[in-house]
C-alpha cells in the first residue's frame, strides 16, 4: 500500500481498517525527516503495511485532537484502535519488531 496524506476530512477513513502506522510530522522537524526515510524502507520491505502521514503544520486540528505535543509521534493501530503510540524517532528494527509483535 502506498503511504497516504491525511487530511482532517480523511484521517478517520485511512485508519479504521487493517494494520496502520500513523506519523505526526512537522515540516521544520528534522528527526521526522529521518523517521520519514526509514518508513519509506518499511513501506518498501512490508508492503501490506499502511502508512498514514499526518502534517500537523497544515492540520493543527489533527494534532489536538489526538493529543500530539511533539513530533515525530507515531500510532500503531488495527482497525481503528490504538495498540501504542510512541514519541520521538525509531529505528527501522524497532519498528519492524512492533509490527511483528501485534501481526503475529
Amino acid at each position: 500500500m502506498a503511504t497516504q496524506l491525511a487530511t482532517a476530512e480523511n484521517y478517520e477513513e485511512l485508519i479504521k481498517e487493517g494494520f496502520v502506522i500513523v506519523d505526526f510530522f512537522s515540516e521544520t522537524c528534522v528527526p521526522c525527516k529521518a523517521f520519514a526515510e526509514i518508513l519509506v524502507e518499511i513501506e518498501y520491505d512490508l508492503p501490506f503495511v499502511s502508512i498514514v502521514k499526518v502534517n500537523t503544520t497544515k492540520y493543527p486540528e489533527l494534532a489536538k485532537k489526538n493529543k500530539i505535543f511533539g513530533v515525530p509521534t507515531v500510532f500503531f493501530m488495527n482497525n481503528g484502535e490504538m495498540l501504542e503510540r510512541h514519541t520521538g524517532v525509531l529505528s527501522e528494527k524497532e519498528v519492524k519488531s512492533k509490527i511483528g509483535e501485534f501481526l503475529y
